[in-house]
């Protein structure tokens, strides 16, 4: 197990490193290859000691500020509120599937079985609607003043994140409880649960690890919309909102080349290791745990 650890530990550095060059080429591509590959190799380095580059306003690109420099600009807090709120998002969302699916598919209650058939189906058809449609329509209504849970509701139910779990998770659901050790295991009168563990610990990160996508990009609509610190407001606050006039009858975006890598450099290595993780959590639960 712990070769198997140490080779996905090393894909991850290979797979970082070589999606980092490709997203550098196609930003930063200076006339030749191997000088781009150089140049990234040195931007790269600088990226590892927190040497962000300057923006578009000459400001310092940090991390974290702890100085509170109004000469640098901080991407960490952004970047962390964003990953928490996709995090919690998807913890709330899978959670609460995961209770519904269960009282529809395993507990044995006709009445709870309707109730919950009902919530899961109503919240799957809200959640045919697009995010920006959910967000405008509660903007309307609180503008930006707007508790974090209700953020999270949006987040969890917007461009069918609810559906895509909470599908997934009842067809996996329901297949493994007709399988013939859980028949057996009810027979008996064992705790089907108890016997679905592993099986359904396999399948729930793959469903999680497989939605993250989606969230994330759920909570960046989410805070351009409401205006709230994150990724999502911080690319569009400085690739749409500030413009330079190039003539007298058009304008055009700012530049800012040492901020969008250094977004989709952090972008990249929480992908691969997400990735990595699910791949060898899997692993272990499928080849080790037996």
């Amino acid at each position: 197990m712990k070769n198997f650890v140490y080779k996905k530990i090393i894909n991850l550095f290979i797979m970082i490193f070589f999606t980092g060059l490709s997203m550098y080429s196609i930003i930063s591509f200076d006339t030749s290859f191997v000088k781009t590959f150089l140049n990234y190799c040195e931007w790269l380095f600088n990226f590892i000691l927190g040497n962000y580059g300057l923006d578009s306003k000459s400001k310092e690109i940090i991390f974290f500020n702890f100085s509170n420099d109004s000469s640098k600009l901080a991407i960490g807090p952004k970047y962390f509120n964003t990953i928490f709120l996709s995090i919690v998002s998807i913890i709330v969302c899978f959670t609460l599937s995961s209770i519904l699916n269960y009282l529809i598919i395993i507990h044995k209650n006709v009445v709870v079985n309707k109730f919950a058939s009902f919530f899961k189906t109503t919240i799957e058809w809200i959640s045919s609607l697009h995010i920006i449609i959910i967000c405008l329509f509660i903007l309307s209504l609180f503008e930006t003043n707007i508790s974090y849970l209700l953020a999270i509701a949006m987040i969890c139910i917007g461009t069918n994140a609810f559906f895509e779990i909470s599908s997934t998770q009842f067809s996996d659901m329901k297949d493994l409880n007709s399988k013939d050790f859980i028949i057996a295991a009810r027979a008996w009168g064992d705790n089907v649960v108890k016997h679905m563990n592993r099986s359904l610990t396999i399948n729930s990160i793959n469903q999680i690890m497989g939605a993250w996508m989606l969230f994330l990009s759920n909570v960046m609509i989410f805070e351009i919309i409401f205006q709230k610190s994150g990724l999502g407001y911080l690319l569009f606050e400085h690739f749409l909102l500030q413009t330079k006039t190039i003539s007298s009858q058009s304008t055009a975006l700012i530049s800012e080349p040492n901020l969008f890598l250094a977004i989709s450099m952090l972008v990249i290595i929480t992908i691969c290791i997400i990735n990595t993780f699910k791949n060898i959590i899997i692993t272990y639960l499928m080849d080790f745990k037996r």
